[in-house]
């Protein structure tokens, strides 16, 4: 428990150091965002291999970073939206013809690997199959993290939201990040505190035997208490306070939400269990001491993430 709280400790002052450097360049947050995403890929990457999901992990540790890429040169150049969702997709055929081609150039490597994971494939399929197959990772959770992005370069796309200044984007941007955050960490935090007080019936017990439906329940009423009290905090800044009324952010906005984050977030949870238990391991990694891997830290923050931008974009 002392590492543990060690750990988070030091997680949560990297973050605030991160978000403090926004002021200076957003670019900041990109890299830390990249670099977290590209490691949150190579343990998906083994936990797959473990599940018998073969794949190329260093294709997939690399679907951030060119990911990354091209959302910066489409932002640059004020590229639509369905530009990069055109690239995006361009990317993923690139990477597939990649992977096989560089399988076949690899003959007798991958024919060791076909022999060693007991298969009766040819070597043209079982390449095609492995590329397929690492397309995965590029969906979970390489694209999902990339939303933290999205969300802190809200500023950079003026064009798009044209009511609004570079400066009130920004600060909706770094109130965007703090609400993915916040909502995840109350989420796990209280839902852990209230299962293990009321205990109760499971909530899953063949993919997560420890959580418990009361647990739920308590992370989904705290996820929504956080939401709005992070809302109400922001609001007594005048600056916040002023954006947020040109916005039109209600009370209710973030009942709503917080509720809908908190399922999510759970639902995250879940996932990320049930990959464990399939790859029959306790945690995706060991980089974190007392929490695990990067993974099991994230689960919930990745999945809502995307909902926050939605969110913000909506209402934008």
């Amino acid at each position: 428990m002392k590492q543990r709280i060690i750990t988070g400790a030091t997680l949560v002052a990297i973050l605030v150091l991160v978000i403090i450097a926004r002021q200076l360049s957003t670019y900041v947050f990109d890299a830390f965002m990249v670099l977290i995403a590209m490691y949150a890929c190579f343990e998906t990457s083994r936990l797959f291999a473990k599940m018998g999901i073969y794949n190329n992990e260093y294709f997939a540790i690399a679907y951030p970073l060119f990911s990354y890429g091209l959302f910066i040169l489409c932002l640059n150049l004020d590229m639509r939206w369905y530009m990069l969702i055109l690239l995006e997709l361009a990317l993923i055929i690139v990477f597939v013809m990649a992977q096989w081609f560089l399988s076949l150039m690899m003959f007798k490597s991958t024919k060791n690997e076909i022999a060693t994971r007991k298969l009766k494939l040819k070597v043209e399929t079982f390449s095609i199959y492995k590329a397929i197959q690492t397309i995965y990772i590029y969906f979970y959770p390489a694209l999902l993290m990339l939303f933290f992005v999205y969300i802190n370069d809200i500023a950079k796309m003026t064009e798009y939201f044209t009511s609004y200044n570079s400066n009130a984007l920004f600060l909706i941007s770094t109130f965007g990040l703090i609400l993915t955050f916040i909502i995840p960490i109350f989420s796990d935090t209280f839902a852990y505190l209230t299962g293990s007080i009321f205990k109760g019936k499971k909530l899953c017990p063949k993919i997560s035997p420890n959580k418990t439906i009361s647990g739920a329940v308590g992370g989904i009423v705290w996820g929504m208490i956080s939401a709005v009290l992070l809302y109400l905090i922001f609001n007594a800044f005048d600056s916040y306070n002023e954006v947020f009324k040109q916005i039109g952010f209600e009370f209710w906005h973030f009942i709503i939400i917080g509720l809908i984050a908190s399922v999510v977030c759970e639902l995250g949870d879940l996932f990320e269990s049930y990959l464990k238990r399939k790859a029959n391991v306790k945690d995706s990694g060991d980089i974190l001491p007392g929490h695990g891997g990067i993974l099991d830290r994230m689960d919930s923050h990745i999945v809502c993430a995307p909902l926050i931008f939605i969110f913000l974009v909506i209402l934008l």
